[in-house]
């Protein structure tokens, strides 16, 4: 993978500084990993303890299965002699595992556990009671532990094993990061952006009941092929075209944010929320803000922060104005400070410095989103709640409770017993690793540098690669890699890695199809199309630049096209110096003469104008006015306080 170096005499420069290496890792968990899972063998060897002082004590048939099926599922039904309950116990217990890791069921595993004993016990099926299993079951729970310390500690030494490879490597190679982000430039959208824009603003230009295109299956509202998460990314990717094309262009692509900030309000894009924190915390709240679920409170908070962020619009602040209405009577009214107050709370109750999306799992990858609203927020309203939040998240990834010897960011951890999700793959190395830059932008770029290390292939070379994930998370669909490398593409992007971003791109490029002036990727999910969506507006640090440091004083209080007419009109490019606008658009349905809105002029002054049937305009007493045009291709209109 291309990195970026400089002279190893002069690592520390005042534009670059060198990636760290790897943490070094003594034990196989974290300080906060380790209270949890000593905790977790507590209860453990509490419940075995039970188990078997009723196997010893042999009080009865009854009791003795029971206490053995608290040694293991099933094993109670070993006792009894009935092989096929004791398989079915066996294969159901890591079915309700499953189910627990996609969708938070935090009671169904020791449901099944437990039910299972007490089945046996009370002789469901019994046939003729099988001595060996006295010995037999307790012999079963010793190998199983035996193994899984085995394992964990065999994966420990590999993990680091690796490690210390990879931090050679980084030693050699001496991977470098910029200090900062660049200062925010502004690029003409060329016409494959355009169509690829026009594609994202269909999707959020739709009336409120519309979901045309979107994947949005009603039921399923659970896991990432939810459409909250194609809402948001519809959002963010309107942002960042404002901010590497646009700036100075509010109009259809502010109205876009506002619809799906609008659309995370209906009930059923947040209410599965009621249902997971039954089951998953016991608590029947169905309020999505309040407890976890950052996988909704960060996200929509991002959404609402980069809105402010390109149009200065304050709306989301006004108290309650965001009704999550339940039923006629229930109504959940928030806005922009009582979301980031419950990022907050949440945040400083998180034992592990990450809180949960499911209940019980902490994942990562949503963490970041919710860090990135703290961000944004605190740079428009001038608080500093973001700080501690990132100190005790880069504690997570430094101490290991969050980041493997390998170097590689654990995917998801129990909140409640410290074990890892099992997911791996590089689906979740992409997500999170993008949306990090702004937070600590050199565990970022050291895991972009992994990434490539682990994901990619050396340039030249093909872009397939053995790590990735085989499935379509926008739309679960499998034995395919599409998604990777739209995230993919994104992550190089934001990375510098043109190299690879354009491979990615290129290598679904035989995928377009084209409709009605608009692009996307056909067999991609609607989350994937926006990943490239995002990756074709994103610049190196552009996100980053975006998160920390917004947009210049001059684009904040310059002229801004405000409206133009969708789709006849598509906006490349708008640019203001503190007083003057630069446009350059494009015809989106062929000729057209059309008036554009024009706001934040000074109040009351004349303005020269090319590019426009008139050559000149005047400000009314709000700083508006109406520039007529008739745009028959590409068209540079400018626009100029006259000189008094």
């Amino acid at each position: 993978m291309a990195s970026k170096v400089v002279d190893p005499s002069n690592r520390e420069t005042a534009e670059y500084s060198p990636v760290p290496p790897i943490p070094a890792f003594d034990r196989v968990h974290g300080p906060g990993t380790r209270f949890l899972v000593r905790r977790t063998l507590l209860y453990l060897a509490a419940f075995w303890a039970v188990g078997l002082a009723l196997a010893a004590l042999d009080l009865s048939d009854g009791l003795t299965a029971f206490g053995l099926g608290l040694l293991v599922p099933g094993g109670g039904f070993l006792y009894t002699g009935n092989i096929l309950l004791a398989g079915i116990a066996v294969v159901a217990f890591p079915l309700a595992l499953g189910i627990w890791w996609l969708i938070g069921i935090v009671p169904l595993p020791p449901a099944v556990w437990l039910g299972a004993a007490i089945l046996a016990g009370a002789g469901l099926g019994a046939n003729e009671t099988q001595d060996w299993a006295r010995w037999g079951v307790p012999v079963i729970l010793v190998a199983a532990i035996v193994l899984t310390v085995a394992y964990l500690q065999i994966r420990f030494r590999i993990q680091s094993a690796r490690g210390r490879r990879f931090n050679a490597q980084i030693a050699a190679e001496q991977p470098v990061l910029p200090v900062a982000a660049p200062t925010p430039t502004v690029r003409e959208a060329g016409e494959e952006d355009l169509k690829t824009l026009r594609y994202v603003m269909d999707l959020g230009l739709q009336p409120a009941d519309s979901w045309d295109g979107f994947f949005f299956v009603r039921p399923e509202q659970f896991r990432e092929g939810a459409v909250r998460y194609q809402l948001n990314f519809v959002s963010y990717t309107a942002a960042m075209y404002q901010y590497t094309c646009a700036p100075a262009f509010t109009g259809y692509a502010a109205e876009a944010q506002r619809n799906m900030i609008d659309k995370m309000l209906q009930k059923p894009v947040w209410s599965y929320w009621s249902l997971e924190h039954l089951w998953g915390n016991l608590r029947w709240n169905p309020d999505p803000i309040i407890d976890d679920n950052v996988m909704y409170s960060g996200y929509l908070g991002l959404m609402l922060g980069m809105y402010e962020t390109m149009t200065g619009d304050r709306r989301y602040h006004e108290p309650g104005c965001l009704e999550l209405r339940w039923n006629d009577t229930t109504i959940y009214r928030h806005d922009a400070d009582t979301i980031t107050a419950a990022l907050v709370d949440n945040f400083s109750r998180a034992r592990l410095g990450q809180f949960p999306c499911e209940p019980n799992w902490i994942y990562p990858m949503c963490n970041t989103f919710g860090i990135n609203s703290l961000l944004v927020y605190d740079r428009l309203e001038g608080t500093n709640h973001a700080e501690p939040v990132v100190a005790q998240v880069r504690e997570s990834y430094d101490n290991g409770d969050f980041c493997e010897p390998d170097g590689r960011l654990t995917a998801a951890r129990s909140e409640y017993f410290g074990f890892r999700h099992p997911m791996v793959g590089n689906m979740g190395d992409t997500i999170t690793t993008y949306f990090l830059n702004p937070i600590v932008p050199e565990i970022g770029r050291r895991t972009w540098w992994l990434m490539g290390k682990n994901h990619l292939g050396a340039e030249g070379k093909g872009p397939k690669h053995r790590s990735w994930n085989l499935i379509d998370p926008g739309n679960y669909g499998i034995n395919t890699d599409r998604f990777v490398r739209a995230s993919l593409a994104a992550n190089a992007r934001e990375y510098g890695d043109e190299f690879h971003a354009q491979q990615m791109e290129q290598s679904l490029a035989h995928r377009i199809v084209e409709k009605d002036g608009a692009r996307r990727y056909k067999r991609l999910s609607v989350w994937g199309n926006l990943w490239l969506a995002l990756a074709r507006f994103s610049r190196e640090d552009g996100f980053r630049g975006f998160i920390q440091e917004g947009i210049p004083d001059a684009w904040r209080r310059g002229p801004v096209l405000a409206d133009a007419a969708y789709p006849e009109v598509l906006v490349a490019k708008a640019v203001s110096d503190g007083t003057s606008l630069d446009l350059v658009l494009r015809p989106g349905n062929g000729p057209v003469r059309t008036t554009l809105a024009i706001e934040r002029l000074t109040p009351g002054h004349a303005y020269t104008v090319t590019g426009a049937l008139s050559p000149e305009l005047a400000a009314d007493a709000e700083g508006r006015a109406l520039v007529e045009i008739v745009l028959n291709d590409r068209l540079e209109v400018s626009i100029t306080r006259a000189v008094e």
